[in-house]
């Protein structure tokens, strides 16, 4: 087995009170809440992650995960004040930042 590490990093205003769906191959595998981590145990292979919040949602991030290999990933909302009705609507598909920390195979 392998394992996925979503971290979702805390934010002051913007979904605190929410969870995002986390997405693997387009099935749900978990939910994430603010300033909180889930695991997700997967076979080695391409995997494509991505997470959701009713419409909203985050780039897929496609990864390869080897036998015994550790992806962390980190997300967070990019929605401020300011760019609220751009991110709900026009940048929706862009909601949710979502990035690789790193990979580390013991």
């Amino acid at each position: 087995m392998a394992t996925l590490v979503v971290r979702r990093l805390h934010a002051p205003r913007a979904d605190r009170l929410r969870s995002y769906k986390v997405m693997v191959d387009g099935q749900q595998r978990a939910l994430i809440g603010d300033d909180s981590t889930v695991q997700v145990n997967l076979m080695p292979g391409q995997h494509r992650l991505q997470l959701q919040i009713d419409w909203c949602r985050s780039r897929e991030a496609v990864f390869s995960i080897e036998h015994d290999e550790i992806v962390r990933m980190e997300c967070r909302p990019r929605s401020n004040p300011l760019l609220a009705l751009l991110y709900i609507t026009i940048w929706r598909n862009d909601y949710i930042a979502l990035e690789t920390v790193k990979t580390w195979t013991p």
